[in-house]
């Protein structure tokens, strides 16, 4: 197994660079929503709040208000440049959404306790400092019934290729993380490239 090798900073700094990231990844965000959306209908989540957070340009959280309309998303992120991309992102779709941004941190959510009934992540777990803080933080704001889907990349072999991939954590790291945690009912999902923290069934 590649040693971990954490990012010093994990947020956009550069307009540019999250303008580039923004059309690089559109049609994957677009697929991989899908995964997420399915999960949110599979437990009956068809309205009220939802989080998404690390939300970058955004592209999540848009995916998910179309595609289940009746709910309210904030996308939230460190980044202000990400944040100017995302608000431009929501400005040019074709249908009017319920979406909203806000900066903030993920180790210290500013939000009420018990406010969401989903929150999700993509691609964000291996840029958190202190993931601990993340998953209480993500504990908190959840209501009581409410559930959680994050997914990230794998550590693996590839992370000599992929510095994503070696900032990454492995299934056992994930879970040891966990463990430690505040964050009830959760299962690891372990996948060749990726793998899911979920709610249990």
């Amino acid at each position: 197994m590649v040693k971990r090798k954490p990012f010093e900073c994990g947020i956009f700094e550069d307009l540019e660079v999250a303008k580039r990231y923004n059309e690089e990844t559109k049609n994957r965000i677009r697929h991989l929503s899908g995964s997420f959306v399915s999960v949110a209908k599979k437990w009956g989540i068809v309205d009220g709040k939802v989080l998404d957070f690390g939300t970058g340009t955004g592209l999540l959280a848009i995916e998910l208000s179309k595609k289940i309309p009746d709910v309210e998303v904030i996308g939230l992120d460190l980044s202000d440049v990400a944040l100017e991309v995302a608000r431009k992102n929501l400005q040019e779709s074709e249908q009017p959404l319920s979406v909203s941004f806000e900066k903030g941190d993920a180790e210290d959510m500013p939000f009420k306790d018990s406010a969401f009934e989903l929150v999700v992540s993509s691609n964000t777990l291996h840029l958190i400092k202190n993931p601990i803080r993340m998953f209480n933080e993500i504990q908190r704001v959840l209501k009581p019934e409410g559930r959680f889907f994050i997914s990230d990349f794998r550590r693996s072999g590839l992370g000599l290729f992929s510095k994503h991939i070696r900032a990454a954590y492995s299934p056992k790291e994930v879970k040891n993380l966990l463990s430690r945690s505040k964050l009830e009912n959760w299962e690891v999902k372990d996948y060749f490239f990726w793998l899911s923290i979920l709610s249990e069934k």
